[in-house]
């Protein structure tokens, strides 16, 4: 019986100094990556940081001017002292090679693959672009990009001020047959810190989360973990002929940690969520891992392309976001 109960909280605490002159660091940023669940050091460089569940997603350390801390899978409830080093100007800076498109071509085409084309992405803003370096390589045909700074993003669709702190950014084309560049992938990384724009939640927020929560990476990754794909409206296809989802996507809640493992036994299946929503997943080595929470890792292994691979930063949901509706539909279902 002890074994199902609920996991009490999960605090974990520590000192965070400058390296080099061993100074306290006041004002660093604690939060765990892609949740609303971060706090401050105080006075005396001090952090205390709690969430009711253990979670996948890193614990990020950062502040202005030196470099990330990430901590994965932390088996402490203390951290100690925590040393933080200055970061070093990035090869990046330096143009090896001339660059021959301009700022405003670069900066379009980072909103666009960064902020997301759905209409959402209309209501959110970068409020510091002038700390985004863009870079285009003509030989390899790729826009690079990233920050030194963590990028504020005020999303007016959802609510949030988001806190991006961005590693890596590769917008990589190809020629088409009648000369253009085309894009042929997109890949962005980094880790992010979303709080609420207003302490009061407007009305539209709520609507405005629900609408994109549902048919999302996250509803489907919570629906797969508790095998309610069914009921949840996700249909699983290979090719064009729907198959019964649990023989192709085998998962095991056995696991001693608490986190489901999943066992993809096709590489790519096609999903459709409520008659409108098509994707596809593509999944790297096969297995992965969902926590608690709903994200999986690792998450560089599992791929989505079609409506869900269209979803960038405008409609992303903080891991830790629960829908308002969820009660509701369950006793609908």
């Amino acid at each position: 019986m002890i074994a199902v109960v609920t996991q009490a909280q999960i605090t974990i605490t520590g000192f965070v100094l400058d390296e080099e002159n061993k100074e306290v660091l006041e004002g660093v940023s604690v939060f765990y990556d892609g949740t609303t669940i971060g706090t401050i050091t105080n006075s005396e460089g001090y952090f205390t940081i709690t969430t009711p569940k253990k979670l996948t997603a890193p614990l990020v350390i950062s502040y202005i001017g030196f470099e990330n801390q990430i901590y994965n899978n932390l088996e402490t409830s203390s951290l100690g002292e925590v040393f933080l080093k200055e970061s070093a100007v990035q090869l990046n800076e330096v143009v090896l090679k001339p660059d021959t498109w301009s700022r405003e071509k670069k900066l379009g085409i980072f909103r666009r693959q960064f902020l997301g084309t759905t209409p959402p992405a209309v209501e959110c803003k970068i409020l510091n672009e002038d700390d985004v370096r863009l870079y285009y390589d003509k030989e390899k045909n790729i826009l690079y990009g990233y920050a030194n700074k963590p990028l504020q993003i005020r999303n007016k669709f959802l609510g949030y001020i988001v806190q991006y702190h961005l590693v890596d950014f590769e917008v990589r084309y190809h020629n088409s047959l009648s000369g253009f560049n085309m894009v042929e992938s997109v890949f962005y990384a980094g880790t992010a810190l979303f709080t609420e724009i207003n302490e009061k939640v407007k009305r539209k927020y709520i609507k405005n989360r629900d609408m994109a929560y549902y048919g999302s990476v996250l509803h489907f990754m919570r629906a797969l973990s508790k095998r309610r794909l069914y009921e949840e409206k996700f249909r699983i296809f290979k090719e064009r002929q729907e198959v019964e989802p649990y023989l192709y996507l085998r998962v095991d809640n056995s696991t001693t940690d608490g986190n489901v493992k999943v066992e993809q036994i096709e590489e790519r299946l096609n999903i459709l969520y409520d008659k409108w929503g098509n994707s596809n997943i593509t999944v790297i080595g096969s297995a992965f891992h969902i926590d608690t929470y709903g994200n999986h890792a690792p998450a560089n292994n599992v791929l989505f392309g079609g409506d869900m691979g269209l979803l960038r930063i405008a409609t992303v949901l903080p891991l830790d976001y629960q829908p308002k509706k969820e009660s509701k539909r369950s006793n609908n279902n």
